[in-house]
């Protein structure tokens, strides 16, 4: 996926806060793997090509059209990362609550209503994205969204009186490399590329 245009004022302020950075430095805080300029970064199944001479972010098509500027603002985020294993929801980010609503309606519901009424397919549809099983819900997964992100998607089945119901969990050190803004498109970007797999 070529840079988006749409972005390209925020991509600009992005690319001048990695200024000074070395390319060295870059890879070491992002996990990632550096090819002569170009940053490598491994992610669903997938690379993310972060060239650092060009100034340009190539993602595959299945994240979308903002996945470039998170991107640029994980790295950033990258330099100050500390590990922390534990899990937390958008709603529990004091910073996420503008957010909210855009994240339910967007992320959280369309994955209920999909895999609520057979959670099994989860693990089914998260296979191409490089998903593994984890212990949550009726069925889980967990996405490495950045080396130093991971994303857990989990379900629960509904009835004829409870509807379905989905969660997405965000590790807590890899959130808060990213502001909640986002995390937002981060895990609505995941919830789309999970509703979009083949079957």
């Amino acid at each position: 996926m070529p840079c988006n245009p749409a972005y390209r004022h925020a991509i600009m302020l992005a690319w001048d806060a990695l200024t000074g950075i070395p390319d060295k430095d870059l890879a070491l805080a992002s996990g990632g793997e550096l090819r002569g300029r170009e940053l490598v970064l491994q992610i669903v199944g997938q690379e993310t090509v972060v060239d650092l001479a060009d100034r340009c972010v190539t993602a595959p098509d299945i994240l979308g059209g903002g996945w470039g500027l998170v991107t640029l603002h994980h790295l950033k985020g990258c330099v100050t990362w500390r590990r922390d294993d534990e899990w937390t929801s958008f709603d529990m980010l004091p910073s996420g609550r503008p957010f909210a609503e855009a994240f339910r309606q967007r992320a959280l519901t369309p994955l209920a209503e999909r895999y609520g009424r057979s959670p099994g397919d989860l693990l089914i549809d998260a296979t191409p994205l490089g998903g593994t099983a984890m212990e949550l819900g009726e069925a889980a997964v967990n996405l490495q969204a950045f080396p130093r992100l991971k994303i857990a998607v989990a379900a629960w089945r509904g009835d004829g009186e409870v509807p379905g119901r989905a969660a997405t969990l965000f590790d807590s050190g890899g959130a808060r490399t990213l502001p909640a803004e986002d995390l937002a498109e981060l895990g609505i970007s995941i919830a789309q590329a999970l509703l979009s797999t083949d079957r």
